[in-house]
């Protein structure tokens, strides 16, 4: 039986993350003179998606590496000003699913975005309910290799939750969202409001593919039948 979700937040929580995030990286390279195509810029972003923000700048820039340091203070101005924020949408109707789902479920994130962000800005705009019962960040983590697709962001939450990875579920829109979930034994929830599409997520062969996150009871009720 599961007892404890947890949630990425970008493009699961609200919407518009990808979007944000490109905005900020792009003006952050650009800034220091650097112009890369359209599919580069993609390419190298998404090879580094969900690990800290000063990562995925060194990755953009990996001819460059002493650029990394001025590009980063360009990269937090836009992130903390208004470039990240105002790309943002609140998934409708998810307020509303998370307040159903704390009177039955323990609810955490694991996340790539940053602790202060989701706490100051984020969490404020949408009002949303004080539900989570943990935030992790990848930006927590030193050890930058332990965070997506490394199970270790999981397995704190479930050590702190006192939790087993057969009572847990994880729901994201990335593949590094569905193997993570696998490299800690967890069963992975795609929703379909962020990276992957449906074919993607089959592709990953993953069994609980829903439209986004106010659907995810639905998701759980097949989940928990299947186990009995």
């Amino acid at each position: 039986m599961i007892k404890l979700i947890i949630f990425d937040w970008d493009d699961v929580i609200t919407i518009g993350a990808i979007k944000g995030y490109f905005a900020c990286y792009r003006k952050a390279i650009n800034g220091v003179g650097v112009s890369l195509s359209p599919e580069e810029e993609k390419k190298r972003i998404l090879a580094k998606w969900g690990k800290s923000f000063k990562t995925e700048i060194e990755e953009l820039l990996i001819e460059k590496p002493e650029l990394v340091d001025q590009a980063c203070e360009i990269y937090y101005q836009e992130f903390w000003g208004n470039t990240f924020v105002d790309a943002l949408k609140l998934v409708p109707g998810v307020n509303e699913t998370l307040l159903q789902l704390k009177d039955k479920y323990i609810l955490a994130v694991a996340t790539g975005n940053d602790q202060r962000m989701l706490k100051e800005r984020i969490i404020p705009k949408f009002n949303i309910p004080s539900v989570f019962s943990q935030i992790v960040t990848s930006h927590d983590i030193a050890d930058q290799e332990k965070t997506k697709p490394h199970p270790y962001m999981l397995e704190l939450i479930m050590k702190k939750q006192h939790v087993t990875p057969a009572e847990t579920v994880m729901v994201g829109d990335a593949k590094t969202d569905v193997l993570m979930a696998r490299n800690a034994k967890v069963i992975p929830i795609v929703v379909l409001s962020g990276h992957l599409s449906r074919l993607e997520a089959e592709e990953l062969e993953v069994k609980n593919i829903i439209d986004d996150a106010t659907q995810i009871e639905t998701a759980l009720a097949e989940i928990d039948s299947t186990s009995q």
